[in-house]
């Protein structure tokens, strides 16, 4: 953080909530691990925490394991607070996309996020290996989710025609801005999702349209989940973009 910035953001916050921001800036943390960095009490980073989230600075969710013991909370900045640094990347990736589409046609940007979904299929999908059953393979991508700090959740949730359903839900998006311009980056991810937990799953709520979080919704029935780690073109076409 340059020194002009820090100061602004002391004398915005106070030195310690201005500490908390600059550790998060660096990615997510559980109240433990700013306690840690910061070298005082863990209740002390929760009333600081308060006061950041009470000004929209700070988002917190809960991630659940899947497993037994406690779920973990994590903290994130928001998007508000990220707007407190200099950052012009999102204008970056948003011109770039705009070339690759004019002057190569939308065939080409199409081939460049099916080339992006292929690359974290293989880490995500390397993961989930061997894991089988539905819901332990949605907790599972919810902690590498969260891991990348898109602060991702599970929980069972009760749909309309009275079925039990997981929802996945991601609390941050760092590209929210270069989704909202280009759509099928939402619809490339849920199809993403949908090819490794093997599963029915639609999305109709994201940050970048809006919401307070991107949620998609998980049928426990599962399917057998594909070997290939690029999705095929059929598997990203308009239906998808409206699930985005």
């Amino acid at each position: 953080m340059t020194t002009s910035t820090q100061g602004s953001l002391v004398g915005l916050l106070g030195s310690s909530r201005a500490q908390v921001v600059d550790l998060l800036r660096a990615g997510v943390a559980s109240t433990a691990e700013l306690a840690e960095r910061m070298g005082i009490s863990e209740a002390a980073v929760r009333r600081h925490l308060q006061g950041l989230q009470s000004e929209g600075l700070v988002v917190t969710t809960t991630v659940r394991s899947g497993g037994p013991g406690r779920p973990s909370t994590h903290h994130a900045l928001s998007d508000r607070a990220r707007r407190l640094y200099p950052d012009r990347s999102a204008e970056f990736a948003n011109e770039l996309l705009d070339y690759l589409e004019v002057e190569h046609g939308r065939a080409a940007l199409l081939a460049f996020l099916r080339w992006r979904q292929g690359r974290q299929s293989e880490r995500y999908a390397a993961a989930l290996a061997g894991v089988a059953e539905p819901e332990a393979r949605t907790a599972l991508l919810a902690q590498m989710l969260s891991e990348d700090g898109f602060l991702a959740g599970v929980e069972h949730v009760q749909a309309a025609d009275g079925a039990t359903v997981l929802e996945l839900s991601q609390g941050h998006c760092a590209i929210s801005s270069v989704a909202a311009a280009h759509p099928e980056i939402c619809a490339f991810e849920a199809a993403l999702f949908r090819e490794l937990l093997g599963a029915k799953l639609s999305r109709r709520q994201t940050i970048a349209q809006g919401a307070p979080a991107c949620v998609c919704s998980i049928s426990t029935t599962s399917t057998t989940p594909s070997t290939h780690t690029t999705p095929s073109t059929h598997s990203t076409g308009a239906r998808d973009v409206h699930e985005g």
